[in-house]
């Protein structure tokens, strides 16, 4: 009876620790695709990152000084089944960029066991590119979904000049009140348990909340040449994200689109290339 009570008395405390172990966990999906599809010439490339894991992507050339870097969301892969971003680089090679698409850390058939919202995967990727583009001899855009589109705009405050352009595909601004909502939605736990889960995620896992959020970072790059696109379907982030967005930055290229959470390519295609192209050739910010 007494150790049935202790049990009780503990699952406050021990609950949130296996709620964060889960939903931190990557997701390593099958490669099924490949730009051979494409009917072009690619390289499997890879990388290790400065913890020892072995990251896989392909390297697709083109007669150019354009490259872009494709980013999947949690979950996802290059082969990317809910963006569409294997077809995305389909698209961006038919325009003569070099086209690289990675699975980032813990996804796809790249290593690792846990996902951190971009705060280790965009040092994994900035330390790919100087790899990959040690001489500098391209010029940079950087495509990003969800948390690509996170771990993209973390790569642009990093390293400020080392980018063209970047396209932020849902990317959320408000971390905590994303995080909060996630853990009613999926775990049942109220926000009150909102410190706490921080502080497990990061004394535990080393997954920093404070660096995951987006609002100073998006204030801090108002002024640069990045377009974001939201979903008018997207039960994650709503129209919040977006609302605040505007409001930390006016000037903000924004663009809603149909669909759901990270969709729109995949249910307007025409209209998001359209506003992509005009986007990536324009000389305006």
């Amino acid at each position: 009876m007494k150790l049935f009570a202790a049990l009780i008395a503990s699952f406050p405390l021990l609950y949130p620790i296996w709620v964060v172990h889960r939903q931190t966990l990557g997701k390593n999906e099958k490669i099924e695709r490949t730009p051979a599809e494409w009917g072009v010439e690619y390289e499997d490339i890879e990388f290790k990152t400065s913890d020892g894991l072995l990251l896989k992507g392909w390297w697709v050339a083109a007669d150019s000084q354009r490259a872009v870097l494709l980013l999947h969301g949690n979950g996802g892969s290059r082969n990317g089944f809910h963006s569409g971003i294997f077809e995305l680089g389909r698209w961006y090679r038919e325009q003569n960029f070099n086209v690289m698409m990675v699975d980032l850390r813990a996804h796809g058939e790249s290593e690792g066991k846990r996902v951190y919202f971009g705060v280790k995967e965009h040092e994994d990727m900035l330390g790919w590119l100087r790899e990959v583009d040690s001489k500098r001899r391209f010029s940079w855009y950087l495509h990003g979904f969800s948390m690509g589109a996170s771990t993209a705009l973390m790569m642009k405050e990093k390293k400020p000049t080392d980018f063209a352009k970047i396209v932020l595909d849902a990317p959320w601004i408000d971390f905590h009140a994303l995080a909060r909502q996630e853990l009613w939605r999926r775990a049942y736990l109220p926000s009150i348990f909102y410190g706490y889960v921080s502080f497990l995620a990061k004394s535990l896992f080393g997954i920093d909340f404070k660096i995951a959020d987006n609002k100073k970072r998006c204030e801090t790059l108002c002024r640069e040449k990045i377009l974001y696109i939201f979903e008018r379907g997207d039960r994650l982030l709503g129209e919040t994200h977006s609302s605040i967005l505007s409001k930390l930055c006016p000037e903000a290229k924004i663009s809603l689109l149909e669909g759901e959470h990270v969709g729109a390519f995949k249910h307007e295609p025409k209209t998001y290339t359209s506003i992509l192209a005009h986007f990536l050739d324009a000389n305006t910010t």
